[in-house]
């Protein structure tokens, strides 16, 4: 980001961080089971990720920073990039077939902190409210509930829109409904640690829902996912291991599914972790480990390749001897003609 842009964003009353600030906490599930997710650290300015369910890992945007991602009401992937220049688009396959909305004035449209619900709305925070851009590209607060300071925003599939705000009651988040009011449904949920309060570390991020209707958030001071329903009760649904931390959460299936980036002592990753109904745990995907296993494997088209060019340097010999040989019978055995005749 350059830096005048940088201080623009710094002055606009404490509603984002400065974006760089914090990994990406988008993280989707298809209904073939790919998981798209979006990762800041790699590719330039970031990446949007495809997961694919055997495994395969690719890239579908490189230099693309986006911190969340979406599925519209097709189920095709939707994401913003948010430096620079503000555009949202729609990705079908690995293939951007539509831009939503762009601008490069980040008040006008914030691809840094947006959402695009169901029925094609653009929910996005700036300047201390929520804002909504409809697909005929009207303009409008979502409500008039006043935030503090907001970083993220999740809309659920009945058009609720929840967001947090660090600066509130400790960490709280409010919930605008589809009528545009709003309320603070939980409180105090930032972790309270030995050290100074950082309020450009320890905040809250990504959001989800389950099938039963409970909310979970990433809570980055705790290194913990925590859950929490609309009546303020909460409890810690999850705590990242040694120097991770969780940014990213959603279901599928009945199992959740955990985006984590290790960034205390340099960065690492991102990973996913799955927790299956049963309580499972596993280490679904690993970006380093996964970049590490496919540079080491061998590959085939390589080795066909060099295979063909060993059997053509053979062939070739042989047939240079073969030549060679020919030629040198020849100059030896004319000598002997001739030498007979005379």
């Amino acid at each position: 980001m350059r830096p005048l842009l940088l201080f623009l964003f710094m002055l606009t009353a404490g509603f984002i961080n400065p974006l760089i600030a914090h990994p990406a906490w988008g993280l989707v599930i298809d209904a073939d089971e790919n998981i798209y997710f979006a990762d800041i650290f790699h590719n330039g300015r970031g990446s949007i990720w495809k997961l694919h369910k055997n495994g395969k890992l690719e890239l579908l945007l490189s230099d693309f920073h986006s911190h969340n991602v979406c599925l519209d009401s097709t189920g095709a992937l939707v994401a913003a990039h948010g430096e620079g220049h503000n555009t949202l688009v729609r990705v079908v396959g690995n293939t951007v077939t539509d831009t939503l909305y762009t601008s490069w004035n980040y008040e006008e449209f914030n691809g840094g902190n947006c959402t695009y619900t169901n029925n094609g709305d653009i929910i996005f925070g700036i300047s201390n409210y929520l804002w909504k851009i409809t697909p005929e590209g009207r303009k409008s607060k979502l409500s008039d509930f006043k935030f503090e300071w907001n970083q993220t925003v999740f809309s659920d599939e009945s058009g609720n829109v929840y967001a947090p705000d660090i600066g509130r009651d400790n960490g709280a988040v409010i919930k605008i409904d589809k009528n545009g009011a709003g309320s603070v449904i939980a409180t105090n949920l930032i972790s309270k640690l030995a050290r100074k309060y950082d309020k450009h570390n320890d905040v809250l991020l990504g959001i989800g829902k389950d099938d039963k209707g409970w909310l979970y958030i990433a809570e980055t001071a705790g290194k913990r996912i925590i859950k929490f329903n609309e009546e303020g009760v909460s409890e810690t649904f999850y705590v990242s291991d040694g120097n991770w931390f969780p940014n990213g959460i959603t279901f599928k299936n009945g199992a959740a599914y955990i985006l984590e980036v290790k960034m205390d002592n340099g960065y690492e990753g991102p990973q996913i972790i799955k927790l299956s109904e049963n309580g499972s745990k596993e280490v679904l995907f690993n970006y380093d480990n996964y970049i590490k296993n496919v540079s080491s494997m061998p590959d085939n088209n390589e080795k066909n390749e060099d295979k063909g060019i060993i059997l053509i340097t053979v062939f070739s010999s042989i047939l240079m001897v073969i030549v060679i040989s020919f030629f040198i019978v020849r100059k030896l055995g004319r000598p002997q003609r001739r030498i007979a005749d005379q």
